[in-house]
C-alpha cells in the first residue's frame, strides 16, 4: 500500500495494517477479559492506574508495529528504530505496570506455577534478562537483520516479538509481584533498573559508533525516556514496602501486651529491644 510523502503528521497518522497487530489486540482483549472476571472473584476494585498503564502500552505497541514508524522504515531508517526501541523498552515498561500477572493470579485464586517456577526465575533474573534484551536489540543493527526487516513483513514480525518478549522479561520481575527471589529487596531491584538502563543505550552506541546518527540518536533517545521513569517507578515500590513494613511492625507493636514501666529512677526501655524486626540484636531479650 502506498504512503504519503514523509512527515511528522504522516508519521503520526499513518498506518499500515499488518498481522502484527493481533500482538496488541490479544493483549488488550486478554486483559479486558481478567479485568470482568476479577470484578466478580476479588473483593478489592482493581487500580484504575494499572488498567491506563496497560492499555496506553497495547495503543502504542499498535502504532509501532503498524503506524507511521512501521509504514516509513523502509525509506526513513531511523523510524524503523523507533518502532523497535517502542517495542522492546516502552511497552514493556507499560505493560509491568498494568501488572497483568497479578491480575490474573487474583482471579484464578492461586499463583501460576509455571511463571514462578526455576526455569522462569532464572530467565527473568534482570542482570541475564537485560543482557538478553540488549544482545537481541544490538544483533538486529549490528548485522542484517534489521536492514532486511525494512523491506520484508517475516523478519520484521520476528524482530518485534523478539523485541517486546525480550523486553517484558526485564519489567515484569522488576516492577512484579514476587517474581525475583527473597534477597532481590528493593535497594537490589533499584541497582537492577540502573544497571537495565545502561544496557539499553548499548544498541543506540553500537549505531552511532557505525557511522549512522539519526538511528542511534533515536535508540538513545527511547532507551533514556524509558530509564529514568524505571528507575522512579522501582524506587517508588521501595519507599510503599518501607511504608508497608513500617505498618505491620506498628501492628504486631500494637497487639503485644503492655510492658511494665521502668520506674520513675530506672532507664527507659529502647525502642529496639521491643520491635520485631530486630529481635535478639543489640543485646535486647532473645540476644
Amino acid at each position: 500500500m502506498p504512503v504519503p510523502p514523509f512527515s511528522a503528521s504522516a508519521l503520526a497518522t499513518t498506518w499500515a495494517p499488518t498481522l502484527l497487530l493481533l500482538l496488541p489486540l490479544t493483549l488488550l482483549l486478554a486483559y479486558a477479559a481478567l479485568l470482568v472476571r476479577h470484578r466478580g472473584a476479588a473483593p478489592a476494585r482493581w487500580p484504575l492506574g494499572r488498567t491506563v498503564a496497560f492499555v496506553a502500552a497495547t495503543l502504542v505497541l499498535a502504532w509501532a508495529v503498524a503506524g507511521g514508524p512501521a509504514a516509513y522504515r523502509g525509506s526513513v531508517q531511523w523510524t524503523g528504530a523507533l518502532s523497535v526501541g517502542l517495542t522492546s523498552a516502552v511497552v514493556p515498561l507499560g505493560l509491568a505496570l498494568g501488572d497483568p500477572l497479578r491480575l490474573w493470579e487474583q482471579v484464578r485464586g492461586r499463583p501460576v506455577a509455571w511463571v514462578r517456577g526455576r526455569v522462569a526465575r532464572v530467565v527473568m533474573f534482570p542482570l541475564l534478562a537485560s543482557a538478553l534484551s540488549a544482545a537481541v536489540i544490538t544483533s538486529a543493527f549490528a548485522t542484517g537483520w534489521f536492514t532486511q526487516a525494512r523491506t520484508e513483513a517475516g523478519p520484521w514480525a520476528v524482530l518485534q516479538v523478539a523485541a517486546l518478549v525480550t523486553g517484558a522479561l526485564v519489567t515484569l520481575p522488576l516492577l512484579g509481584d514476587e517474581l525475583l527471589p527473597r534477597w532481590c529487596g528493593p535497594g537490589l531491584r533499584t541497582a537492577f533498573a540502573f544497571v537495565d538502563g545502561l544496557l539499553d543505550a548499548l544498541p543506540g552506541l553500537v549505531v552511532l559508533a557505525a557511522g549512522d546518527s539519526a538511528t542511534g540518536q533515536t535508540l538513545l533517545a527511547v532507551a533514556e525516556s524509558v530509564g529514568l521513569p524505571m528507575i522512579f517507578a522501582v524506587m517508588l515500590q521501595w519507599v510503599r514496602a518501607d511504608e508497608a513494613q513500617a505498618r505491620d511492625t506498628d501492628a504486631q507493636l500494637d497487639r503485644q501486651p503492655p510492658q511494665a514501666d521502668d520506674g520513675p529512677d530506672g532507664p527507659d526501655r529502647p525502642w529496639w529491644e521491643s520491635d520485631p524486626r530486630f529481635a535478639g540484636r543489640y543485646g535486647g531479650p532473645g540476644a
